[in-house]
C-alpha cells in the first residue's frame, strides 16, 4: 500500500488566511457552541416489514411478490426446500457442489456463454445452497427481466452438467476445502458441529463438505441430486422490485414451460434436536498457534420456534452487537480479542447457540473464564430495561437494513421460504419485537449457550490443556480439522 506524503505548504495559504479574516470569514462569537446541550433523541419509529402478495399462476410454483417501483431493478429468487442436510451420508457438499455445476452452463449456452449472456444483459445470476435450502438468484433491471428470466429458467431446469465443467470443477472444489484447514476459525465451526451433532445428523457435516466427502461424489450424483430436490412442485418463487404481477402472469409460465419433475418429490428433511451425551471439551491442535479460537456451543431455537424472537434479543446484548456485553469484557475491558460474538440459529430444526472469540495464545484460559462468566450471569440475570430497549432498536435497524434495497429483501424472504415459513414471518416477528416483556426474554435464556456450554478449542494443544485444567470440564477429545475424531493413542 502505497502512503501519501504532504508536500511543501504552498506559499499563498498564509496570504489567503489574512485575506478571508480581513473580509469578515473569521468564526463568528454567536455561532454554535461546542458545550450546548445536545437536542433530545426521538423515539424511533416502529417498522414492519412488508408482507409479500402470494400468486398462484398456472404452470408455475407460488411467488412471493414485493412490488418496487423507486428503482429499476427486480431481483428473483427461485428456492427449493433442499440443502446440505438433504445430502446422502458420506457425500456432504453434494447439494452445494449441485448449485456449483448449475451455473456452468445450461440450455443452450455452455459455461462462457451463459455468462456472457447474463454480462450483456447486465445481470447478477448465481446459484448456491445452505443448510436448508437451495436457491437461484437473479438481479437485473427490470428492462431487461424478460430475457433474464430466460435464462434463469435454463439454469434452473435445464443445467448441462457437462463432464469438460465437472473435470475443471471437482478439483477446484476440493482444493478450496482443503484449504480451509488454514482458517481456524472456519475450522472451528466446523468442528463444533461435528462434535456436537455427530457424524450422521443432517447438520452435522460442512454444508460445502469435506475433501473426503466430495472425493466420493461424481457427476452422476449431482444429476441425480438436481433431478431428484430442484422441483417446481416444491419451489417457491420470490419476486422483489419493478415488476407487476400481470407482468410475471404472463411472464413466467412462457419461461417455465419445460421445467418438469417425475414422480413424487423427497420428503422435507426434518433434522432432529442435537442428540444427548455430545462432546464436551474437544480440541482441534495447532501447535505453537499465536491465538486460540474459543467456542462454547449447545442446543439452540429452531427458526419456527415461539422463543426465537425473545432469544434473538437477549442475544444481541450478549453477543450479537458492536456493544454487547461479551465484546466489551474480552475486546475493550481485557483487549484480549479483536472482537467476541455470539449467534443463535436460524434453521428448519434445532441448531446451535454459540459463543466465543479468537484470543491470545496467553490469555486463553482467562479467556474461557470470561465467556463462561458473562454466560452464567446471563442465565442468572437477564437483561436489564436499557438493555431491552438498545436490542429492540439494534434489531429494528437490522430490518430496516434487511428491506431497505430490493436485493436484500429478496435474500431475506427466500430464506423464508426455503425454511417453509409464512411470507408475513418478519412482519408478526417486528410486532413481537416491540411488545415483548421481560418476563418472554426471561423464558428465552435456556435457549442461548450458558456456562456449562460445550467448549470447543482450535489452537495450540498445551497452550489449551493448561488453561483447561481449572474449568471443571471431562478431558478433551481430539478431533482433525475436518471434524473427524482423532482415536487416543493405544497404550503399550
Amino acid at each position: 500500500m502505497s502512503i501519501r506524503r504532504p508536500g511543501p505548504r504552498p506559499r499563498w495559504l498564509p496570504l489567503a488566511a489574512a485575506l478571508l479574516t480581513a473580509c469578515g470569514a473569521a468564526p463568528r462569537a454567536d455561532g454554535p457552541r461546542l458545550d450546548a446541550p445536545r437536542p433530545p433523541l426521538e423515539t424511533p419509529r416502529p417498522f414492519t416489514p412488508p408482507t409479500p402478495t402470494v400468486i398462484d399462476i398456472p404452470r408455475a410454483p407460488p411467488v412471493w411478490l414485493i412490488a418496487r417501483h423507486d428503482v429499476p431493478l427486480v431481483a428473483v429468487h427461485v428456492v427449493v426446500p433442499y440443502g446440505a442436510a438433504a445430502d446422502p451420508a458420506g457425500q456432504g457438499g453434494l447439494a452445494a457442489l449441485t448449485a456449483e455445476m448449475m451455473e456452468q452452463g445450461a440450455g443452450r449456452r455452455g459455461a462462457a456463454e451463459l455468462g456472457r449472456a447474463a454480462e450483456r444483459l447486465g445481470a447478477d445470476l448465481s446459484v448456491a445452497a445452505d443448510r436448508d435450502a437451495s436457491s437461484a438468484r437473479l438481479v437485473v433491471l427490470s428492462d431487461n427481466l424478460e430475457p433474464a428470466v430466460r435464462l434463469l429458467a435454463d439454469v434452473v431446469g435445464r443445467p448441462r452438467f457437462e463432464p469438460a465443467e465437472w473435470a475443471r470443477t471437482h478439483p477446484l472444489w476440493k482444493a478450496g476445502l482443503a484449504g480451509r484447514a488454514f482458517d481456524p476459525e472456519q475450522v472451528a465451526a466446523v468442528v463444533t458441529d461435528a462434535a456436537l451433532f455427530g457424524p450422521d445428523h443432517p447438520y452435522g457435516h460442512p454444508v460445502n463438505g469435506t475433501v473426503a466427502s466430495v472425493e466420493a461424489i461424481g457427476l452422476d450424483d449431482v444429476r441425480a441430486f438436481h433431478a431428484r430436490h430442484w422441483r417446481p412442485d416444491r419451489a417457491t418463487i420470490v419476486v422483489v422490485g419493478d415488476v407487476t404481477r400481470e407482468a410475471l402472469i404472463r411472464l413466467l409460465p412462457r419461461a417455465l414451460i419445460e421445467w418438469g419433475a417425475a414422480g413424487e418429490p423427497p420428503p422435507l428433511p426434518q433434522p432432529p434436536a442435537p442428540p444427548p451425551g455430545a462432546a464436551r471439551c474437544v480440541i482441534v491442535e495447532r501447535p505453537e498457534s499465536p491465538q486460540t479460537v474459543l467456542v462454547l456451543a449447545e442446543r439452540g431455537p429452531a427458526a419456527a420456534d415461539p422463543q426465537q424472537v425473545a432469544a434473538g434479543l437477549s442475544d444481541i446484548v450478549l453477543g450479537g452487537s458492536f456493544t454487547s456485553r461479551l465484546n466489551l469484557n474480552l475486546r475493550e475491558a481485557k483487549g484480549y480479542t479483536y472482537g467476541a460474538r455470539s449467534s443463535v440459529p436460524f434453521l428448519r430444526g434445532a441448531g446451535l447457540s454459540r459463543a466465543g472469540a479468537a484470543v491470545q495464545s496467553a490469555v486463553t484460559g482467562p479467556a474461557l473464564a470470561e465467556l463462561r462468566r458473562e454466560l452464567g450471569r446471563m442465565a442468572a440475570d437477564g437483561i436489564t430495561p436499557d438493555e431491552l430497549r438498545k436490542a429492540r432498536a439494534t434489531a429494528r435497524s437490522a430490518d430496516v437494513a434487511t428491506y431497505e434495497t430490493g436485493a436484500a429483501a429478496a435474500d431475506r424472504l427466500a430464506q423464508l421460504a426455503g425454511l417453509g415459513l409464512p411470507p408475513g414471518f418478519d412482519a408478526t416477528a417486528a410486532q413481537r419485537l416491540d411488545t415483548m416483556d421481560a418476563a418472554a426474554i426471561r423464558r428465552a435464556l435456556p435457549a442461548l449457550p450458558s456456562a456449562a456450554a460445550s467448549v470447543i478449542a482450535v489452537g495450540d494443544p498445551a497452550v489449551i490443556r493448561e488453561a483447561l485444567k481449572g474449568a471443571d470440564l471431562p478431558p478433551p477429545a481430539r478431533y482433525d480439522a475436518d471434524g473427524r475424531p482423532i482415536p487416543a493413542p493405544s497404550a503399550k
